[in-house]
């Protein structure tokens, strides 16, 4: 499919002005070496956002570009936006599926591309990033994966802070459960896709992260892009907002699965994870305000990892029962632990 230009899509809706509405990027000259982007966008009542998730796509100028829908059934109007832009789909459905992890594997089962991606259907991809990823990967035919910085924006586009992606770390991932880069514009190689496998469907809200361990573990290539290329919607609706449960508990599976099928050479590992399991769990719990469960999760750890553990959970304790000022605190102590950090990493 070539990428339509800008004058090509339907008009914008009134007021709405700039990327990807008003402005578009510019085309990139066609030549047989440019292998075929699949983006496969799974949706479900997102139609406030849906729009600008597939304009941000279409508008990216790449010659070779194939989109895809899975939606799950929504009666927003998702399918209306859906409809208005089938001529420069490759594909699309509503129906209902079995959560965001199926839509995406659905939509991958019919995907030609030789680089594959999702991208979530309140978020967007910035100008140039087709570019960005799938020139680096025809630069160097031994990447297999390539992720850039993701600026994080308000339910309206408006800019809040750039997430900056770090080097993939098995041991980051599990043992602070960070993942290493953010999902929005990520650019995989149909190998690696072939080496990992589907996603876990029965894996909800972490399906990136267990993705990204999967990849490590079979040692993909990955690249980062410095470049702020894609963003992802913050906004009461999100699943990051509504289902701090199912966060939890897709990260208890994945540590206790990883426990489970790490090999030898991980034992060491695999023992710091098992001792820090609840203590991850507790500050979950604590971010999402579920401050009992937070205290819940502090004794736990303290069980687990012993004595020397009394201090930290004496203190998680402490800032549970102080309410809205013990977040504050932790705030200003992340703050200041992460300059520290960057100050040592330069």
């Amino acid at each position: 499919m070539i990428a339509p230009k800008l004058a090509e899509l339907p008009p914008p809706p009134p007021g709405r002005t700039g990327w990807p509405w008003t402005e578009g990027s510019p085309p990139i000259a066609a030549d047989a070496a440019w292998p075929r982007i699949s983006v496969v966008v799974p949706s479900y009542q997102q139609g406030d956002f849906l729009e600008e998730t597939l304009r941000s796509v279409l508008l990216q100028g790449y010659p070779d570009l194939e989109l895809l829908v899975m939606d799950g059934g929504s009666r927003d109007g998702s399918v209306d936006v859906i409809r208005k832009y089938e001529r420069f789909l490759a594909g699309w459905v509503s129906e209902r599926d079995d959560g965001q992890s199926a839509a995406i594997n659905k939509g991958w089962r019919r995907a030609r591309g030789e680089l594959l991606t999702w991208l979530n259907s309140d978020d967007c991809l910035l100008p140039g990033w087709a570019a960005a990823a799938a020139g680096a990967l025809r630069a160097d035919p031994e990447l297999d994966f390539t992720y850039c910085d993701v600026q994080m924006t308000d339910r309206d586009s408006r800019p809040l802070w750039v997430f900056t992606g770090r080097q993939p770390s098995i041991e980051r991932l599990m043992l602070m459960w960070q993942a290493p880069f953010a999902q929005q514009g990520f650019l995989m190689r149909r190998r690696a896709f072939e080496r990992c496998g589907y996603l876990d469907e029965s894996i909800h809200f972490i399906m990136d992260a267990e993705y990204w361990l999967r990849a490590m573990t079979a040692g993909a290539k990955f690249l980062h892009l410095k470049q702020t290329l894609a963003a992802s919607r913050l906004h009461d609706a999100a699943k990051t907002a509504t289902k701090r449960d199912v966060l939890l508990a897709d990260l208890l599976k994945l540590t206790d699965d990883f426990c489970q099928t790490a090999t030898g050479d991980m034992a060491p590992l695999v023992e710091k994870v098992r001792r820090r399991k609840y203590w991850n769990a507790a500050h979950v719990a604590y971010d999402g305000d579920e401050r009992r469960e937070a205290i819940r999760y502090a004794l736990r750890h303290l069980r687990d990892d012993g004595v020397r553990a009394a201090p930290r959970v004496g203190g998680m304790i402490a800032l549970s029962l102080l309410g809205p000022w013990g977040h504050r605190a932790l705030g200003a102590w992340r703050g200041y632990r992460n300059r520290r950090a960057d100050r040592r990493a330069s």
